[in-house]
């Protein structure tokens, strides 16, 4: 989708209005300067950039679409009959429930991005994340329902993250791709940031930065030491071969140490965890 077809690139709003995630950028103008606009005004430009393109495919790139305003686009859209395909980057809110999905695939939604991140509600709560697993379960199923693909950024190596964690958070993947929550995700190692809590209170993550000092623009990643987590880059091949297997649907009957050429621990989530959520 990122890169088979031409689209027309639009925020529905500026900033994030979570704007909590410690592991974000939260302190610069992009993510913490939550601005907004009405499902009118965004209607209108839509349909005057069709005309400017003959493109009637729409990426809004916000940093998390607000869903109220998801709700009123595409009633605005059905409303006044405007016949788009769309995609955008969501937090996996609990107001994404089954009707509000079900509304934005009759507006032209066909898929959305989002961070489940560490699939750890230890985790998710240090993070500040505002979701737990239970809750991502939930929406991304209702999307699924819709027929809305769903994909989602994982992230691996969040400081004092441990081993095991590392190991429950792939289970946690495995299963939504099986139970066909998820169809579609990517690991990104965790890399402090300049402007994130986490690099401008490492202490409060009992990481230690490590350097470089920040020289301007586009000089945002830090190096860090994280004394009590796993080493995480070893699990990189691993994590990355697993998802692969499981992005063909395949491999979800593998033991996860069939992933690692290294011991794991074995998993401490039981076979039905998602499951269990769905019901």
């Amino acid at each position: 989708m990122w890169t088979d077809a031409r689209w027309n690139k639009l925020t529905i709003s500026h900033g994030c209005y979570w704007k909590q995630c410690s592991f974000c950028d939260v302190t610069l103008d992009y993510i913490g300067n939550y601005q907004n606009t009405t499902a009118e005004d965004l209607v209108n430009k839509i349909e005057q950039i069709m005309q400017d393109t003959g493109i009637k495919g729409f990426h809004f790139v916000d940093e998390a679409a607000p869903p109220k305003m998801l709700k009123a686009l595409s009633l605005k859209l059905i409303e006044r009959d405007v016949k788009i395909t769309w995609w955008t980057n969501i937090r996996f809110e609990k107001t994404f429930d089954f009707e509000l999905c079900q509304l934005m695939a009759k507006s032209g939604c066909i898929a959305v991005t989002g961070g489940l991140e560490v699939a750890s509600d230890r985790l998710l709560a240090k993070m500040k994340k505002g979701v737990d697993i239970a809750q991502v379960t939930r929406v991304t199923h209702n999307f699924s329902q819709n027929n809305i693909l769903v994909h989602a950024y994982l992230m691996y190596g969040f400081p004092t993250e441990t081993e095991q964690e590392t190991i429950d958070s792939l289970e946690v993947v495995r299963q939504l791709f099986e139970r066909n929550c998820i169809q579609s995700a990517f690991w990104h190692q965790f890399t402090a940031t300049a402007h994130s809590p986490v690099g401008l209170n490492p202490d409060e993550f009992s990481i230690k930065i490590i350097g470089p000092a920040f020289e301007g623009f586009a000089q945002n990643d830090l190096y860090h030491l994280d004394p009590t987590g796993a080493d995480h880059p070893k699990y990189t091949k691993g994590l990355n071969v697993a998802l692969h297997n499981y992005l063909n649907n395949a491999g979800y009957q593998e033991n996860l140490q069939f992933w690692f050429d290294f011991p794991i621990p074995k998993t401490t989530h039981p076979k039905d965890l998602i499951e269990g959520f769905l019901r």
